[in-house]
């Protein structure tokens, strides 16, 4: 019993550990997975490994290739053109039902995160900014109360984020306006489910041609390693 709790508590830490290189881009788009290196890397052994491996690969992160080793999943401008869009649509929404639920009390935390984005962009710190632009959107997540549409958004998250590192990566910086996010909770405010949806869904839409360029970038990159072996 304690060996099997024990292969389960690997498993799930490996699938973490891979997981979050994937997104942050230390394991790039098309590299392939070695299993002995990784492996020892992580300090795993190969059958949890190969189970966290399955696991990334029906969240789409990794794929199997034809002589069943793993790679990292390519990216590819279709793709993320895919994921933004999508996004748009399900945050609208979210954000429809946010403004049904909507109380003092969560127009008073809105507004601390709208405020929070404006004083560090206002100071040029752009990973606070868009840590707290990510927090104004989970808090719409919260206040939708639609599990549904938040946990299809959850799983489709992880594949934007290694979007938005790789735009990073590629020294592509995705501005988080703090104008659009007081435009957004102004309509919130109002009970103007249209105009919230159409600025939410502007705002989300606003980051895909920075990243559209990075993955240009990456793929222009990658072209060139592959013609020098």
């Amino acid at each position: 019993m304690e060996n099997h709790l024990s292969r389960i508590s690997a498993k799930d830490i490996v699938y973490e550990q891979i997981k979050e290189k994937i997104i942050n881009c230390l394991l790039e788009p098309g590299q392939a997975i070695v299993n002995g290196k990784l492996g020892e890397e992580l300090g795993i052994s190969r059958t949890p490994l190969r189970e966290a491996l399955q696991r990334l690969e029906s969240e789409e992160l990794v794929i199997r290739n034809s002589n069943g080793t793993f790679s990292v999943a390519p990216v590819s401008i279709k793709e993320v053109k895919e994921l933004f869009v999508i996004r748009s649509k399900l945050e609208g929404i979210l954000i429809r039902d946010a403004i049904d639920n909507l109380t003092e009390a969560d127009v008073e935390h809105l507004s601390y995160l709208t405020e929070m984005v404006k004083l560090t962009s206002r100071i040029e710190n752009h990973t606070d900014t868009e840590n707290f632009g990510g927090k104004f959107h989970t808090a719409i997540y919260a206040i939708s109360d639609n599990a549904t549409v938040v946990k299809i958004i959850y799983q489709l998250n992880d594949r934007i984020n290694r979007y938005r590192h790789l735009a990073h990566k590629h020294s592509a910086d995705i501005k988080t306006s703090s104008a659009e996010h007081e435009f957004i909770l102004n309509f919130m405010i109002q009970k103007d489910k249209t105009n919230a949806e159409l600025a939410i869904e502007k705002h989300i839409l606003g980051a895909l041609e920075v990243v559209v360029k990075a993955v240009g970038n990456h793929e222009s990159v990658y072209k060139s390693k592959e013609l020098k072996k």
